[in-house]
């Protein structure tokens, strides 16, 4: 599903990568968690960001979900949660890597940062 905006989850399609203890079932329903990337990943080109997301110790009470950004010329962005649920775990990283990436888009711009007088 494509929303009007171009925010929509296929815009993850080809930049996210399902990684270990995920299912590849499970794509549409990360994908829709995790839309709101959609909007910073925009400005990238497609083959300049990729996403990689992966869950160790699944279900379990030490459950981390670990999501990466990788972009052309920037260091990976790394978002991870030990949340309990994995709904709760997927919005946390999710937050986690939108505030990274707009901090990345103020250093790198910094029209975009507090203006000074």
């Amino acid at each position: 599903m494509t929303h009007a905006s171009g925010e929509g989850p296929d815009l993850l399609g080809d930049r996210l990568k399902i990684g270990k203890g995920f299912a590849e079932d499970e794509r549409a329903r990360i994908a829709e968690r995790l839309t709101a990337l959609g909007k910073r990943l925009r400005a990238y080109p497609p083959g300049s960001a990729e996403l990689w997301l992966s869950v160790k110790n699944r279900d379990r009470p030490e459950q981390k979900v670990t999501l990466e950004c990788r972009l052309a010329r920037a260091e990976p962005l790394v978002a991870s949660s030990a949340a309990p649920e994995l709904s709760t775990a997927l919005t946390e990283v999710r937050e986690d890597l939108i505030g990274q990436l707009d901090r990345l888009k103020t250093r790198r711009d910094p029209r975009h940062g507090p203006h000074r007088p």
